[in-house]
């Protein structure tokens, strides 16, 4: 009786609406959202706590209206993040709601049509901690050294974090501005961070960072960092270091940087920083024009490769991170085994595109890890024999000038599982499908 009153219900609704007219749909959203951020920040170096200001100026590039936004606050899982006055658009405050632990939707307060844009104020302060197992390298605080990674809202899609894999997911943004003051005076190399425009000769208070078409921004700040740099192809390398001489660090980071750009591509930002963080376990992390490495790994020479890699595979050809994760971390892992001339055996039964949500685990902790089924056999190891058979199917030099060709077309853009694939066919003479099919569900 109740399925015929609901089947009632919706036909004296549907006929309620005129004929022809759209049916109503949910509040409409997109990601495809031109985006500029200025982030006014206040250091307190005892309290270990950040006060910010974030304006995010934000342009409709969807061919529809938009009521709503998305923006990513991952810190929020861990209990770092609090709101500290009223979101604001165009000066109006407006109404938000976390939808999920670290998604917060954020009411335009109008229909914005495509084209048109606003600014979003979003005043909010971090209180970090020592954040543990994979996150100790992203938003943490270790040893009296801050790593600030994925620790501002930015627009996403809506999600909650996840601690396997890179939880972030989000578009290529036009600008990103940090202005840093901090309560005490700091040495001019305590402030790691990309697109350096302003920092004190000696010592002071005041940094500026500037970065342009990055999908996320990142920094660690440690007033006992020794600064190393190197030059590559134009690019400058950074390299901040406190337990270990910058020297081995500097020097694979270049040798990377030069092979990358001759398989890849040339790198197209200025510089790129490596900072060591405060802790020794952990994963080290990759962000845009910005490396953080654990203490145990700051002179490894397979991280190293890996995560500048990851300049590529994420950085400039974006990936969903937790629905896709192998389109970085196996090009990751590919790339610096290539590299480096060494191989990996793999014993997972998973697809290699499996999703992160294949692994269970909590928001913050947990995962399988390193068991034959686990994300890494999965998605790094099986990933990297994948790509090789791929490679070995259609020669070395056109499987990487096809890639080279691919990021070309794609750079900051994101792409899908099939998009590369079948563009990788389209370049191939051979039948790649059998080995599509042994690997991957897409092309079940």
């Amino acid at each position: 009786m109740a399925g015929l009153l609901a089947i009632a219900v919706l036909f004296s609704t549907l006929a309620s609406v005129p004929q022809g007219a759209p049916l109503p749909t949910a509040p409409a959203t997109t990601t495809r959202v031109g985006q500029t951020y200025t982030l006014k920040a206040s250091l307190n170096t005892s309290l270990s706590r950040l006060s910010v200001v974030e304006r995010a100026r934000l342009t409709n590039e969807a061919s529809h209206p938009i009521e709503h936004v998305n923006f990513s606050v991952l810190p929020r899982a861990f209990g770092y993040f609090a709101l500290t006055g009223a979101v604001q658009v165009d000066g109006a405050a407006v109404a938000t709601r976390w939808t999920t632990t670290t998604n917060l939707r954020v009411q335009l307060g109008r229909s914005l049509d495509p084209g048109d844009e606003v600014l979003v104020r979003i005043p909010f302060r971090l209180r970090v901690g020592s954040s543990g197992g994979a996150f100790t390298a992203r938003t943490s605080l270790d040893r009296g050294v801050l790593s600030l990674g994925e620790w501002f809202p930015i627009v996403s899609r809506q999600h909650d974090s996840y601690a396997v894999g890179d939880p972030q997911v989000t578009r290529t943004a036009d600008e990103v501005t940090l202005e840093l003051t901090t309560d005490a005076r700091m040495p001019r190399n305590a402030v790691a961070c990309a697109g350096r425009e302003h920092a004190p000769a000696t010592v002071g208070r005041h940094w500026t960072c500037h970065v342009r078409r990055v999908r996320d921004f990142s920094l660690v700040i440690n007033p006992r960092f020794r600064l190393t740099t190197r030059t590559a192809d134009g690019v400058t390398i950074r390299v901040y270091t406190q337990t270990v001489d910058g020297t081995v660090t500097a020097n694979r980071a270049k040798a990377a940087m030069l092979a990358l750009n001759d398989l890849y591509g040339q790198y197209p930002w200025s510089d790129l920083v490596l900072a060591e963080v405060g802790a020794d376990g952990g994963f080290s992390m990759e962000y845009p024009r910005s490396i953080h490495l654990t203490r145990t790994k700051v002179t490894d020479a397979y991280v190293l490769n890996h995560e500048v890699a990851h300049q590529w595979f994420y950085a400039q050809l974006g990936n969903d991170q937790m629905r896709a994760p192998w389109l970085d971390e196996a090009f990751a892992d590919f790339t610096a085994r290539w590299l480096m001339g060494i191989g990996r055996s793999q014993c997972s039964t998973r697809d290699v595109d499996s999703t992160v949500f294949a692994w269970p685990a909590g928001k913050t902790t947990g995962g399988d890890w390193l068991s034959c089924d686990g994300y890494f056999h999965a998605v790094f190891y099986k990933g990297s024999e994948f790509l090789t058979k791929v490679r070995l199917a259609m020669g070395t030099h056109r499987f990487f000038s096809s890639l080279r060709a691919f990021i070309a077309d794609h750079r900051h853009g994101l792409v899908s599982t099939r998009e590369l694939l079948d563009f990788l066919q389209a370049r191939s003479d051979t039948d790649l499908l059998p080995i599509y099919r042994r690997y991957l569900h897409t092309y079940d």
